[in-house]
């Protein structure tokens, strides 16, 4: 019942609404603007005072005609003048007019009915458009928040603004029923507002005004609004007291706001509600600023840069930023939007000033008329380019200054591609991701969901890992298509930003809603972007490696050994790494033994020393001259020099003639033909192979003889080698850390899918055959082809 009661009173008020809105409009329609000010002169005469621009009265009324009749009538019995001073709604003018020759004529008008085109854009499309958006976003709020108390008074808001300004024209035309409806309507503006906010606030435990400061401002806002109620009473002349009444409460009331806005923000300067304080005060900016600076201010000096039914339109400001915060409970980047404000005003004041000035001389020159717009158009085009060219630099020197969280989001994406490129696994990722979004913005929370979709059903399926609410896996499970790596989604709190796309799976980050209630900024949308995409190659690279293992795994367990193509990856690996030591023991231990070698070889000549002193120091520099060989021994041993140079014929011979000096054995090599092609990584596998099997001969088969042949035949390379050591069982050929490098030899040839034979007895020496297919992994590089390896 009461439900019922209460939509025929909603109902009851709409129609009254559109009632009044109707008469207004028919008011303006019918009625012509005159716009004319009238005064007594000493000799009680009804003189002319002034016309307004763009009234029918404009260049047809001069300011000191005598008014004689007005509609017939005597003026002086016009109500209308007595209490307004003002002509308005009459059909015949009859003046008196002071000719140039000092003769007075009688000038007899009869005024057109109707709005003029003027007067229909200013009075009536502008204020009706106005009200009609309002009215729209009444009707918007109340479908979405009908049961808050504050939406409430949000719409009365909005209304009372929008018949502030369309009623208006009606008032000036000193129609009783548009005067009341201004009076209270303006009157209520920011009472309605103060209530608001003060209902708005609750929500957050603040308090905008006190009870009984609201309540006396009620009682005011009635008592202007009654005023204008007794100023249409025939009779009671009161004007213009009410009118007064009117701007002097009205500006007062939004001193208040304005103060309590102030204050408020100086109060959560630090706090959650800095944004919403000055949001609010920047929308109570834009909307009075335009009519302060162009109107008000101006007027003090007899000036009008803009009209005030212009600059009206800039009151529109507070509505739209209260139904945007209200609707969409967020709010703008304030500071994002005025640190660019400022940037662009700063660096465009000297163009504009350089524009103007050099266009001031151009429109003093005595030219034609063409003439000065073709040199205008120049100037301004020059002009404009010269300014893009500089603003370049300016953009390099001013914008660290005005915009310094764009080099903070630089900063930001820098360190995190360092801190991906060493992740190892998902997790990892995830917690380099949380880490940087949380540093950068001010949120509250973050959670990581993933998002499965069915091959068969396409059913999406979200899993979460607890930290986001139900109603946000909800949203994500019934998206209509399927969003790629860098999307933000909006969601019922917070947004979801794709980091990464491997399938039928999809990673997402909910990123809950900013401590300051704003909505993301340009630049945090497309500093999220460039995270999710750097997360996005590397999410694919990690379930990339994960496929690779598994496959690697399956593989290995059918055919119970490491494929071939596995085995050159490690040995790359491997060389890589034995390159990697090598370079810095030559560039860190080496270089430091030097330097204490000549260190104390110049301490031993500089200096007189005792005879077993220097004795003494002479081992030691012996010792230090060994270490040095010893580490450049290592190194090439490591990294054998000029491998890919000398070709594997000419290698080959140095690391016998190096093996004879340190061992007891002879080795006799044939090579055929002189010149063998191999490419890299088979020049590299057959030296490490000869290197292996000499190392072998002299620690455990205590050879005096080797042979080794190297033929090329056809396109196969034999490789045969054989000492006349002790020998072996080849059962005892396992993979036990005694034989490791006779293991690794036969690993290395099987990953470049060749064959090799081992023939030994017992006290009868050991012989190694083996082929290599020349014409496999020919595109494969060796020590030169591990930039993949290599970080």
């Amino acid at each position: 019942m009461s439900k019922w009661i209460s939509n025929m009173k909603l109902g009851a008020g709409l129609i009254a609404l559109f009632v009044l809105i109707v008469y207004l409009a028919s008011v303006i329609i019918n009625q012509r603007d005159m716009g004319i000010d009238v005064t007594l002169n000493k000799n009680n005469q009804i003189v002319v005072a002034g016309v307004e621009p763009g009234s029918w009265s404009d260049g047809v009324i001069k300011p000191g005609d005598i008014v004689l009749r007005l509609d017939g009538a005597d003026p002086h019995q016009s109500e209308m003048i007595q209490k307004y001073e003002v002509i308005e709604g009459a059909d015949y003018l009859d003046i008196e007019r002071m000719g140039p020759d000092g003769n007075s004529a009688v000038l007899s008008f009869a005024v057109d009915r109707g709005v003029s085109m003027h007067g229909m854009l200013l009075y009536l499309i502008i204020p009706g458009a106005s009200l009609l958006i309002l009215g729209v976003f009444s009707g918007y709020v109340f479908w979405k928040q009908r049961e808050d108390r504050a939406s409430h008074l949000l719409i009365l808001f909005f209304l009372s603004i929008g018949m502030s300004y369309f009623s208006s024209a009606a008032s000036g035309l000193v129609n009783p029923i548009g005067r009341i409806t201004l009076g209270f309507s303006f009157a209520s503006v920011p009472v309605f507002f103060i209530h608001f906010m003060q209902a708005y606030l609750r929500r957050y435990k603040e308090k905008f005004v006190s009870k009984t400061g609201l309540a006396i401002l009620y009682s005011l806002a009635l008592l202007v609004g009654f005023l204008l109620v007794l100023s249409v009473i025939p009779g009671v002349f009161i004007h213009p007291y009410e009118t007064t009444s009117l701007l002097v409460f009205f500006v007062a009331a939004n001193f208040i706001i304005v103060y309590k806005l102030i204050y408020q923000f100086i109060k959560h300067r630090s706090g959650e509600l800095r944004s919403l304080f000055k949001f609010a005060l920047t929308g109570h900016t834009v909307a009075f600023l335009p009519f302060l600076l162009f109107d008000a201010i101006p007027g003090f000096f007899g000036l009008s840069l803009a009209p005030a039914k212009l600059t009206a339109i800039f009151l529109l400001a507070i509505p739209i930023v209260y139904f945007y915060l209200f609707v969409t409970k967020r709010l703008f980047d304030i500071d994002f939007v005025l640190n660019r404000f400022f940037y662009y005003t700063t660096i465009s004041f000297i163009p504009a000033l350089v524009i103007i000035g050099f266009m001031a001389f151009i429109m003093h020159q005595n030219q034609y008329t063409w003439v000065k717009w073709i040199q205008v158009f120049f100037l301004v085009y020059l002009m404009i380019t010269l300014f893009l060219f500089a603003k370049e630099f300016m953009d390099y020197r001013l914008r660290p200054h005005f915009l310094k969280e764009t080099h903070d989001f630089q900063g930001s994406i820098d360190r995190f591609s360092k801190r991906i490129s060493k992740v190892m696994n998902r997790s990892d990722l995830e917690q380099v991701i949380e880490r940087e979004v949380c540093m950068i913005l001010p949120v509250r929370s973050v959670s990581f969901l993933k998002i499965v979709q069915d091959k068969n059903t396409e059913h999406l399926t979200v899993y979460g890992d607890g930290r986001a609410d139900p109603e946000i896996e909800d949203a994500l499970q019934k998206l209509a298509h399927k969003p790629a790596v860098g999307d933000i989604i909006r969601l019922p709190q917070g947004v979801g930003l794709v980091t990464g796309n491997y399938g039928t799976q999809q990673h997402v980050l909910w990123i809950d809603e900013k401590v300051n209630h704003t909505s993301l900024n340009l630049d945090e949308r497309n500093w999220l972007k460039t995270i999710a995409h750097y997360s996005g190659i590397v999410y694919e690279n990690l379930y990339l490696i994960e496929g690779l293992i598994e496959n690697l795994e399956m593989e290995m367990k059918n055919q119970k050994e490491a494929p071939s193509w596995v085995l050159r990856l490690i040995f790359t690996l491997s060389e890589n790494e034995r390159r990697r030591l090598a370079s810095d023991l030559h560039d860190a231990a080496l270089q430091d033994q030097l330097i204490w070698y000549r260190k104390l070889e110049s301490l031993m000549l500089d200096h007189p020393m005792e005879e077993g002193l220097l004795d003494q120091l002479e081992l030691i520099k012996e010792g230090l001259l060994d270490v040095i060989h010893q580490i450049r021994q290592t190194c090439n041993e490591l990294r054998p020099p000029l491998l890919k140079e000398m070709g594997i014929v000419e290698a080959l011979e140095q690391l016998i003639q190096q093996e004879q000096i340190r061992s007891n054995y002879s080795v006799k090599l044939h090579t055929e033909p002189k010149v063998i092609e191999l490419n890299d990584v088979q020049i590299l596998a057959v030296y490490r192979i000869v290197q292996e099997l000499l190392r072998n001969a002299d620690k455990h088969a205590g050879a005096s003889q080797i042979m080794i042949e190297l033929e090329q035949r056809g396109n196969e390379l034999f490789f045969y080698y054989r000492d006349n050591g002790r020998g072996l069982q080849l059962t005892e050929l396992t993979d036990s850390f005694k034989h490791m490098g006779i293991s690794g030899i036969k690993e290395r040839v099987r990953s470049l899918d060749g064959e090799i034979v081992f023939n030994s007895e017992p006290g009868k020496g050991f012989e190694v055959q083996l082929t290599l297919p020349l014409d496999a992994h020919s595109n494969e590089g060796g020590e030169n082809d591990d930039s993949y390896f290599v970080s």
